[in-house]
């Protein structure tokens, strides 16, 4: 009985490895030729993603998975999309992806002439007692809330955050920007990525926001995205309750869905 339950084990396992394809590469500038690191690659509309390595290097496994789209993205670059059956078979492993730099020029911002007013915008929370994080581990895990403007158009000058707990090792993030369709985030706003370094015991983020220029004309989405492995346990931010849905999404290409009753102390000092 117990030879019969160790084959049957053994065939379960390797059918498994049959259907697991680890797929992997590396991605670079198409016109620089330099590495790029923290890209996206993920499968769109699923919980399977990672980000490249300070190398531009990423491994990724996947389940059966040939008839999904991959795609690979970052801000400032056009995005490319495979099946994953032509990735496997043109790629993977032996070809180095590249990206072509987005030419697109700047959306016009119109700026009024009246004398601005500058406020906080989001929730300022600063709780030691009431937190969330972020909801796996995953390269490319994104948290964040929507932020509501009280005129058109808005200048985003500071991000600022708290932490609920002084973080346990130096960890490397990403903060986002989206408009906001439907409830949910839709397409990027800035045109540059804005790294985010939370040293170990730091208990508050701050990042100067004018060197990127971000305008908005409506409501907006701001998340912070794990890119990098860290030896700590985690970053947990200062939350409340009944103030606002959390968003987030597993991986980069991955679906967003709201998940529980505590808003997460998200915040901009703005003027308008």
């Amino acid at each position: 009985m117990k030879k019969i339950l160790f084959i049957a084990v053994l065939v379960v396992l390797r059918f498994a490895c049959a259907h697991a394809q680890v797929i992997e590469g590396s991605i670079n500038d198409a016109k620089t030729s330099e590495k790029l690191q923290y890209v996206n690659i993920g499968l769109i509309g699923k919980a399977t993603g990672t980000v490249t390595d300070n190398n531009g290097y990423f491994k990724l496994t996947l389940n059966n998975n040939n008839a999904d789209s991959l795609r690979i993205s970052m801000i400032g670059y056009v995005p490319k999309t495979f099946l994953v059956s032509d990735f496997i078979r043109n790629y993977n492993g032996t070809k180095v992806i590249s990206l072509s730099p987005d030419n697109r020029q700047l959306k016009e911002v119109k700026v009024y002439s009246r004398k601005p007013k500058q406020s906080i915008l989001g929730n300022t929370t600063q709780s030691k007692t009431t937190d969330v994080g972020f909801t796996s581990s995953a390269l490319g895990n994104e948290i964040g809330a929507i932020i509501r403007i009280k005129r058109a158009p808005t200048h985003l000058k500071q991000f600022n955050t708290s932490l609920a707990h002084p973080a346990t090792d130096s960890v490397k993030l990403r903060l986002n920007f989206y408009n906001v369709k439907s409830g949910k985030p839709d397409t990027i706003l800035q045109h540059q990525n804005i790294f985010v370094t939370v040293k170990k015991g730091q208990e508050k983020i701050t990042v100067d926001l004018e060197p990127y220029h971000i305008y908005v004309e409506d409501k907006f989405f701001v998340s912070l995205e794990w890119i990098e492995n860290s030896k700590g346990q985690g970053v947990m931010f200062s939350a409340s309750v009944l103030s606002g849905n959390i968003i987030s999404r597993e991986t980069s290409q991955a679906n967003w869905e709201k998940i529980g009753i505590a808003g997460i102390g998200f915040n901009v000092l703005a003027s308008y």
